[in-house]
């Protein structure tokens, strides 16, 4: 992920649990299917897709695109991450209505 991150677009998603979550989630994947499949999406769906949902997966950018992070809430917007910690840094509540939205697309 790092990586990915440090050559890409991307940023992780800026709440450090959320991005844990999603790791353990890929971790668990590779162990049980011998693949990273996306943690938000149903894994027997996602074998039939072949790569395309093994993370990073192909959707992510129209995720990333339309909402500012991906559906899992692993890679975010920079523009997207900035907003967040301005959020946090003066308070604002809007952070926290997001950042529910973001485990509840990791559910």
């Amino acid at each position: 992920m790092a990586t990915y991150v440090a050559k890409g677009a991307y940023d992780l998603y800026p709440e450090p649990e959320v991005v844990e979550n999603v790791v353990q989630g890929l971790a668990d994947n590779l162990a049980t299917h011998g693949r990273m499949y996306c943690p938000c999406a149903d894994v027997e769906e996602s074998k039939t897709r072949g790569s395309e949902m093994v993370c990073p997966c192909v959707p992510h950018h129209a995720d990333i695109a339309r909402q500012g992070y991906c559906d899992c809430a692993l890679f975010a917007a920079r523009d997207f991450v900035a907003e967040e910690r301005l959020r946090r840094a003066t308070g604002d509540v809007r952070a926290g209505e997001v950042s529910r939205g973001a485990r509840d697309a990791d559910d």
